[in-house]
């Protein structure tokens, strides 16, 4: 297998999003807490140190040659900064208090200051480092939840979608602040020269109805990407929306994301004709059942029969997995998918 690297990530993410020749497709590997099994560190260590955080991805990085650097603030960052008590476990973290059960609580809740607030200056911190470290070579993203997912954090999940039903006009402002707490954070990174990437699991086609996306969801996701495009040039970010988003492409295409990141549970093929020709995609090898519990034979199983969907679409395709990589996942499926990514590359030049 050839491995003549004559390109930078970051020349590959251009490259393949314009629909221009490549040395290797770019692939999209959400490495967050991994990063920490790297560098021989707990979650709660990483997620709670800059430096910590900045050398496990830049580990992770030298390891695997992966074209995408991550410094959070992951889901649940925002809604932390916003009041929101969080348990570090050696997995993932996770929300333990929420911190507006009723609706006089989004009264007092306030907007964080970016620079002050919860863990987002230890991100930003995070990114100052990894952009110094390999800026200049490699894309740095920052995952941050899209505002329907933070105000379920602030609300609470349940609490939230009895909302859409029965309380529309506190959803609203729960959505409001939390779109009104993302901004400036956003407006923070992008001032370092880092991307956004957004994600919004709660805004699943199997929690809300189509319907609930467009009045809920959407609006407030635009926002957010308007305001990015506003802040970068025109350059909108990536959009991932956990489970069956079949029934939103249109809509997720809508909110003027420039890449849809597609989960595992739908088909590539489906989105690339209904919504290729507008956006890039991202996507969609099985993180759990391929990534974390198969060998390497099925990684690269895995990543032809994606990047076979993929490749050739309008608006450019990237290789990516169809969520975040699990902690676990050995070391040598992260291996393989690159070895595959070199491999299905070669033959693709080959054949033209």
């Amino acid at each position: 297998m050839t491995r003549k690297e004559t390109m930078t990530s970051r020349e590959r993410f251009a490259a393949a999003l314009a629909g221009e020749p490549y040395d290797r497709i770019p692939v999209f590997l959400l490495m967050s807490d991994h990063a920490a099994r790297v560098i021989g560190v707990s979650v709660g260590e990483y997620q709670q140190s800059a430096d910590l955080m900045a050398k496990g991805q830049l580990a992770a990085q030298r390891l695997y040659g992966v074209d995408l650097l991550n410094t959070g603030p992951g889901l649940t960052g925002l809604a932390e900064a916003l009041g929101a008590k969080l348990a570090f476990p050696d997995n993932t973290a996770y929300v333990v208090e929420n911190p507006a059960p009723t609706p006089e609580d989004l009264d007092r809740l306030k907007i964080p200051d970016p620079r002050r607030d919860g863990r987002l200056p230890l991100f930003l911190e995070a990114t100052k480092i990894v952009l110094d470290e390999a800026g200049a070579r490699v894309p740095v993203s920052l995952t941050t939840a899209g505002p329907f997912t933070t105000a379920s954090y602030l609300r609470g999940p349940d609490q939230l979608l009895r909302d859409l039903r029965r309380a529309p006009e506190v959803a609203h402002r729960a959505l409001r602040l939390a779109t009104d707490a993302t901004i400036p954070f956003i407006r923070e990174v992008i001032a370092l020269g880092a991307r956004i990437s957004l994600a919004e699991p709660m805004a699943s086609g199997t929690l809300i109805a189509a319907a609930q996306f467009r009045a809920f969801a959407q609006p407030y996701l635009t926002e957010i990407v308007d305001a990015v495009k506003h802040l970068t040039g025109g350059v909108g970010p990536s959009l991932h929306i956990c489970g069956d988003s079949s029934r939103i492409w249109s809509e997720m295409a809508d909110t003027g994301a420039s890449v849809l990141s597609i989960d595992d549970e739908v088909d590539l093929a489906a989105a690339r004709a209904q919504v290729g020709h507008r956006v890039g995609l991202i996507g969609n090898i099985r993180p759990t059942a391929v990534m974390a519990n198969g060998g390497p034979d099925d990684v690269r199983a895995n990543a032809r029969a994606c990047f076979e969907k993929g490749v050739g679409n309008p608006k450019g395709y990237i290789l990516g997995l169809g969520c975040a990589l699990p902690i676990n996942t050995p070391p040598e499926n992260v291996h393989a998918l690159f070895d595959a990514a070199w491999e299905l590359s070669g033959e693709r030049r080959a054949l033209t």
